[in-house]
């Protein structure tokens, strides 16, 4: 994509190339950091950086969701190409300009799907190391921690944890961090700007737009945690009780179904704020994609297929999407970039992006 147009975080990426280490690293951007040091070590220019993470988004989001489909159950060729397809179109087409923060949710849904498969250890390492990616993944990465601390009894506490979670949201919101730590300074900062700054107002039509995502999203996501219940939950304790499940697929299906019920009722509060609407929902909501794929098995009635196809369709079809698809093909396929070959795209010189321009 062409750098000297600005659109969004993929230019202020774009232009944090040529500032100093310690800028990056104040943020807490590791990631960012390494791969800068990377490209420079190697003389290339930041393009890779954007190309690199999106394939990384995009390669793990579906992967993991193919997992999640064989870890039910669902095997079959014709199966495996619907789910493909159905999180293709739920990925979203702005994670161009919110790559960072979309990669590091990537990694937290990396996690889930080692804590539903009981490695422990494994998830998290990749619960650690998505904060480090971009700071929106705190908010996951703590919302891990009581589900690390209490494994199998994790679902008889997690209404507690979800009402501790909130109040510890409030407290941290109204606590001086400034001369305790730069980052959870740097977070909190952004945390107040994002529910009382200008971005976080619904103004533009496209705001709206998101706001219709978010709520499609959200009762889409109702209705099937609804249907995982009616025939997964219900059964479970009715043959198990509170005995622990030793199958590898009802165990994976009760830890999605509480890991997923515990962090809703957080990431519903996001859609008071534009922006954390945007991220938390729009594209950060990982535990989206699995609940719908199991969900999507056992709905017997047409009406209920229909009604939840239709809806992660509609996500697909919204003009949000389409005008961005339309900026892409604009953006990426200009004569220059389609003559060149693979090391002029990596090694190519682009004059540097003018700086961000937020709200008035």
């Amino acid at each position: 994509m062409d750098p000297v147009s600005y659109i969004g975080d993929y230019s202020r990426y774009y232009l944090s190339f040529y500032k100093p280490d310690i800028h990056i690293l104040a943020t807490g951007k590791l990631y960012r950091y390494s791969i800068f040091n990377i490209l420079k070590f190697f003389e290339m220019g930041p393009q890779f950086y954007t190309g690199l993470s999106l394939c990384l988004n995009y390669f793990i989001v579906l992967v993991v969701s193919l997992k999640f489909a064989i870890l039910f159950s669902f095997t079959s060729s014709k199966k495996l190409l619907f789910f493909f397809l159905i999180t293709f179109i739920s990925l979203p087409s702005t994670a161009i300009g919110n790559f960072e923060s979309m990669l590091s949710f990537s990694f937290s849904y990396i996690a889930l799907y080692l804590l539903c498969t009981q490695r422990n250890k494994a998830a998290f390492i990749f619960v650690i190391m998505a904060p480090l990616i971009h700071p929106a993944a705190v908010l996951y990465s703590i919302m891990y921690i009581p589900v690390f601390l209490f494994k199998n009894h994790f679902y008889k506490y997690k209404t507690m944890f979800t009402i501790l979670l909130l109040l510890g949201i409030i407290g941290f919101l109204f606590i001086p961090l400034a001369g305790v730590l730069p980052f959870l300074d740097h977070i909190q900062r952004k945390l107040i700007t994002f529910l009382t700054g200008p971005w976080s107002e619904y103004i533009e039509r496209r705001d709206f737009e998101f706001i219709l995502i978010a709520l499609i999203k959200l009762i889409v996501f109702a209705f099937s945690i609804y249907r995982i219940r009616q025939v997964y939950i219900k059964k479970f304790k009715f043959v198990y009780g509170t005995a622990k499940l030793n199958d590898k697929k009802e165990y994976a299906i009760k830890m999605l179904y509480n890991v997923s019920l515990y962090m809703f009722p957080i990431i519903l509060l996001a859609i008071f704020s534009r922006t954390l609407a945007e991220r938390y929902i729009y594209f950060g909501m990982f535990f989206f994609l699995p609940v719908v794929i199991l969900a999507t098995e056992n709905l017997k009635i047409f009406i209920n297929r229909f009604f939840i196809y239709s809806m992660v369709f509609i996500i697909f079809l919204l003009p949000q999407n389409i005008i961005v698809f339309g900026v892409l093909a604009l953006k990426s396929t200009t004569q220059e970039s389609l003559s060149n070959n693979m090391y002029e795209l990596l090694y190519e010189e682009y004059d540097k992006a003018p700086p961000p321009v937020g709200r008035l």
